[in-house]
């Protein structure tokens, strides 16, 4: 059976009635979304578009082996270009796990070296199976009365980097930033700060991912700068690609490999399944007071094995299969000079209000090499 019908004015009869809002703004913005961006430095102004810095290091005091070594060979074969590394009269041994044996360099031939095995008090001893053992230079004994030896002056190298335009546009009518909005008291700002905040966390995304473009830009093509990824990942750096899971081993290694390069790690940047993982690493060992009303536990900064306290930071951006390690004092972010990012008002046309937020940056990876470890394809 249907309801009676109501007699006399209801609520549902009458217009003209005020809408009911709260007038407050609900949004969904990630607090922690330039988190990167956030511990990075920002100094100093770029003048030209390509923008470059000047980088040194001392000469190498290690080398790769290019062939397996067993206990009665008198040549050894480094890595290419490694030969220069050596002296004769160079004493050296194998960074191997009870390798004692040092040997000394008695002829060089590019990157043939001719050795004298079981040098002093040692004996001949085999290497490892592996072609790729690192070789660690002890010292080059001079001869008496010899000759001074070549020039080992290093020739700086340039390194660059492009600056990449961030921009965002507004156009907002002159009713809609005349009338009473609920929870915003001005569309045009509000639209201004949110569009701030869509390219902070553009930027910090770019000086992750970016990829640095082939050239300056022209009619047909845009510039673009790259992230610590690229720079990172370049070939001859500390790269590793092998597929296993996040550990404490992990990175220990990739802490190590900055060390030996003469870096001092002092970060790791990770992904949330990352920082997850990390949390983890520890646990068994881990001891707590009891509390009724509180569970769980967070880990901002690891210590390595060899001292290094590396500062877990873990942004979204990041991939969650990779991780890196390096020094956030080589890391620099630069606005191009008097393009810092800025909101402008553009010129009123008709009846509404235009503008846009915008800057144009590019970040610094000095030694990107030696001060960074990269690590892709962790379980």
């Amino acid at each position: 059976m249907a309801l009676a019908a109501a007699a006399g004015l209801a609520s549902f009869d009458q217009s003209g009635q005020y809408i009911d809002l709260s007038n407050e703004l609900s949004a969904i913005i990630r607090a922690d979304n330039t988190a990167f961006l956030s511990r990075v430095g920002m100094n100093g102004v770029a003048t030209q578009v390509e923008h470059s810095w000047m980088e040194d290091a001392l000469n190498p005091w290690t080398a790769t082996c290019a062939e397996a070594l067993d206990n009665s060979e008198t040549t050894l074969d480094v890595a290419s270009g490694h030969g220069a590394r050596f002296k004769v009269g160079t004493l050296f041994t194998l960074n191997v796990a009870g390798f004692t044996e040092v040997m000394q360099v008695t002829a060089i031939s590019s990157d043939a070296l001719t050795i004298v095995r079981g040098y002093g008090s040692t004996s001949a001893q085999a290497g490892t199976a592996g072609t790729a053992d690192v070789i660690q230079i002890i010292s080059h004994p001079a001869q008496e009365s010899q000759d001074p030896p070549a020039d080992e002056s290093r020739n700086r190298s340039k390194v660059s980097n492009y600056t990449q335009i961030f921009q965002r546009g507004i156009q907002v009518s002159h009713t809609l930033r005349s009338i009473n909005l609920a929870g915003v008291n001005d569309e045009y700002a509000y639209q201004v700060a949110r569009r701030l905040q869509e390219l902070e966390r553009e930027l910090d995304t770019a000086i992750i991912r970016g990829i640095k473009s082939a050239d300056t830009g022209s009619d047909t093509s845009i510039r673009s700068m790259g992230g610590i990824l690229e720079f990172a990942s370049q070939s001859n750096g500390n790269v590793t690609t092998t597929t296993e899971a996040l550990s404490m081993d992990v990175i220990n290694a990739m802490a190590e490999q900055v060390w030996n390069d003469g870096g001092t790690p002092n970060f790791v940047l990770v992904s949330g399944t990352g920082k997850r993982t990390i949390s983890t690493f520890d646990q068994a060992y881990r001891r707590a007071d009891y509390n009724s009303n509180t569970a769980g536990y967070v880990v901002e900064r690891i210590i390595t094995d060899m001292g290094f306290v590396l500062d877990v930071i873990v942004d979204p951006a990041m991939p969650t299969d990779t991780i890196v390690i390096g020094d956030l004092g080589l890391i620099n972010v630069v606005p191009l000079q008097n393009d810092a990012m800025r909101a402008e008002d553009l010129a009123k046309t008709g009846r509404s209000y235009k503008g846009q937020v915008t800057g144009q940056y590019t970040v610094e990876f000095r030694n990107a090499k030696e001060a960074f470890a990269y690590h892709n394809s962790l379980t």
